[in-house]
């Protein structure tokens, strides 16, 4: 069987096993009672639906309230959360569920992290150890989050351009990911503020992802990826560069160096690098999830990466290391495994394509009439998957924990939730 759709179309893939088992079709997000910016509960679901959750706009900016089955463990304090092209909630408390969104008329999702490390060791341009160079002034400006924590860096030289630059621990060879929150920009037409650094070599960083032109009032962030060389390691910020020296200004705040392929949320620092660890949920009710060996759910995403970007295989449903839903990092596929007394089986797509916060729906199913697996990327490229060999049914074991987008020790990298449902297998 092959399955194709055309670039800015719908494509969906659909598996199944044994048994001529139907794939689960999609089915409308849980109506009943959930926390607080998410839906989710347990009674009067339709189609058969156990439990189901799924994001929406957050009481508070940047925060949900998750339904009881589903918990979140989060030991990192002081986290932050985009809500919108142009700000962000930060000093997010340990264990609280972020709501996430980058563009203001966008979707939201729960943001689940992996652990990262900010290597920037004074994320704002302040005091030492940033560095002023030609007479750069900074000072203290409001920032995205609307604190005081930007740092607004001037030029009040006509003879040279000025900026200012802060040393950072090297990775030489390795690739990494820069990024900031630029806002405030004042300067005549051409000039821009730019965030550079100088390990990258220019071509990771001559070019509009690194620059915000002037005039701008609205903070934007922007990030940048590539391979560490063996120059000095330090970021720069100019806030009136162009093809003449100018007297400009521009703030700048949560300034990030990750050695990743794409950056994460800002991780704030104060003095020294600073590691976020990664975030864990999990339905804590199992065994009413998979009932005599039998699961079936559905789960929506954002991958925070494009395709190409991930470094390790992602887990979207874990029940143990033999029975999960991942998406593999060598090639893009979804692949479905289940173990179990009566043996093991493996279903999985062709390579897919997607875009840093492209949603994809993938629906998994194990019961009696075997497995099935079902894939949808919106507006992706064209998409074939060959039909998959015959496989007998195999009970899952009965686990105490499902978890979602990771496995017990969190998430191996980030992404948002959108929604995820549970269903009875028949």
């Amino acid at each position: 069987m092959i399955l194709a759709a055309s670039a800015g179309a719908t494509c969906t893939l659909d598996v199944q096993g044994t048994g001529g088992g139907s794939g689960a079709g999609a089915a409308p997000a849980s109506p009943g009672e959930g926390g607080s910016g998410g839906e989710g509960g347990v009674d009067g679901l339709p189609n058969g639906m156990l439990y189901g959750w799924s994001a929406s706009a957050p009481a508070r900016p940047g925060i949900y309230e998750l339904p009881l089955w589903l918990t979140l463990e989060s030991p990192t304090s002081d986290k932050t959360v985009q809500i919108g092209e142009s700000a962000l909630v930060s000093g997010i408390a340990a264990d609280v569920a972020r709501a996430r969104r980058t563009r203001d008329d966008g979707l939201w999702g729960l943001s689940l992290e992996s652990a990262r490390e900010n290597r920037i060791p004074l994320s704002t341009p302040l005091q030492r150890p940033w560095r002023s160079f030609h007479d750069a002034s900074l000072t203290e400006a409001r920032g995205p989050d609307g604190e005081m924590s930007a740092g607004r860096v001037s030029d009040d030289d006509m003879g040279h351009a000025a900026a200012a630059y802060v040393p950072v621990d090297r990775s030489g060879g390795s690739t990494s990911t820069v990024s900031g929150w630029v806002g405030d920009v004042e300067g005549e037409e051409g000039d821009f503020a730019w965030i550079r650094a100088f390990t990258f070599d220019d071509a990771a960083q001559n070019d509009a992802r690194t620059r915000v032109l002037a005039p701008a009032r609205a903070w934007r962030r922007i990030d940048f990826t590539g391979v560490e060389t063996e120059r000095a390691g330090q970021i720069w910020v100019y806030p009136a560069a162009g093809d003449d020296a100018r007297l400009s200004a521009a703030s700048f705040a949560f300034l990030s160096l990750e050695s990743a392929r794409y950056p994460s949320s800002a991780i704030a620092t104060s003095g020294s690098a600073r590691r976020r660890e990664a975030d864990a949920l999990y339905a804590n009710n199992a065994e009413w999830l998979i009932w005599k060996g039998w699961v079936k759910a559905l789960i929506e995403f954002a991958p925070n990466y494009a395709s190409g970007e991930q470094l390790v295989d992602h887990d979207l449903l874990y029940i143990d290391s033999g029975s999960r839903v991942f998406l593999r990092a060598s090639d893009g596929a979804v692949v479905m495994t289940v173990t179990g007394s009566r043996g093991s089986a493996t279903l999985e797509t062709e390579s897919l394509a997607w875009e840093r916060e492209q949603a994809l729906q993938v629906e998994a199913s194990s019961g009696p009439s075997g497995l099935s697996l079902r894939v949808t990327v919106d507006e992706g490229e064209d998409i074939e998957v060959d039909e998959p060999a015959v496989v007998g049914a195999i009970p899952v074991p009965e686990s105490g924990h499902i978890h979602i987008l990771g496995d017990p020790d969190g998430s191996q990298e980030c992404a948002d939730l959108r929604r995820v449902e549970f269903y009875e297998v028949h």
